[in-house]
């Protein structure tokens, strides 16, 4: 047996809170803790939230304000963190997850018997799925990925990769460090679970910039930032204008890097091999 303890930092999610936390409680496999933030909600979440932990008792509610601006990435982590420090006993596997999903019934068990199969996998995550037309679809986005909404961390790879860096791209980060570190990095196409609510940047000019700065402060360097600006642009439908002009200011501005040295190192390494399997096998 393994212990899981899930952490769901949520803002203003009335509609879908009880929803999620319902295929939670539905599980093949129980959690041992379910630390629910709310950063700052101005609708009925907390009340929601609040009522959850009145009526399980493994289930805490933690209140709080916003401390950091409505940022992608920074605002979410800041909150995940609060949960974190409220965890009260020791945990095997620690999972991220959103507020607006669904999950298979089996989807702990599959979690925790992953881990146990393998000593070496340090992340793990499902796939997404939005609903169009009246069936439910892969989101748009790879499915090799380990998606930020439903990720699962062994309690190694978590202390090894420093946490998670509460910064737009921190989803990247973690993914990278863990390989940097020797981890096993798994997603299972065939643990599918509902999005209620697709992936929510927006993907305006100026959201666009802070993706391309993304790009310089984990370290991607100059030519392998182009190409992810570009690659980037064309999947997302976002600007190209505006990921390289987010990622040029970065240069300019020596923004700081969210990586060491070596771990930048690995990175464009790991992403050129990635780069050269793909057009030449």
């Amino acid at each position: 047996m393994v212990s899981i303890s899930i952490i769901i930092p949520f803002f203003n999610e009335e509609a879908h809170l009880m929803k999620s936390v319902n295929s939670l409680l539905s599980q093949t496999y129980a959690p041992n803790q379910l630390i629910l933030v709310d950063d700052g909600s101005t609708d009925n979440s907390a009340e929601i939230a609040s009522s959850l932990q009145d009526k399980f008792s493994f289930i805490s509610f933690i209140s709080s304000k916003s401390t950091s601006a409505h940022q992608p990435g920074q605002k979410v982590i800041h909150a995940f963190n609060r949960g974190l420090s409220a965890l009260s006993s020791p945990w095997d596997i620690i999972c991220k997850f959103d507020a607006d999903i669904i999950f298979p019934p089996h989807y702990l068990e599959t979690v925790a018997n992953s881990f146990l199969q393998n000593d070496t996998l340090g992340m793990f995550s499902g796939v997404l799925t939005v609903q169009k037309n009246g069936s439910w679809e892969l989101e748009n986005i790879a499915t090799a990925h380990v998606r930020g909404p439903v990720k699962a961390y062994s309690n190694a790879c978590f202390k090894a990769i420093g946490g998670l860096r509460p910064a737009l791209g921190w989803d990247t980060i973690d993914v990278m460090l863990a390989r940097y570190h020797g981890f096993d990095v798994e997603v299972d196409d065939t643990l599918i679970v509902k999005h209620l609510r697709p992936t929510g940047f927006q993907y305006s000019q100026s959201a666009a910039k802070a993706k391309g700065e993304v790009f310089y402060v984990i370290g991607y360097g100059f030519f392998l930032g182009i190409i992810a600006s570009i690659k980037w642009s064309i999947k997302q439908r976002g600007s190209l204008t505006g990921v390289l002009l987010g990622f040029f200011g970065a240069i300019f501005k020596n923004k700081p890097k969210l990586v060491s040295k070596e771990e930048r190192k690995f990175i464009r390494k790991y992403r050129w091999s990635q780069i050269r399997r793909r057009f030449i096998g």
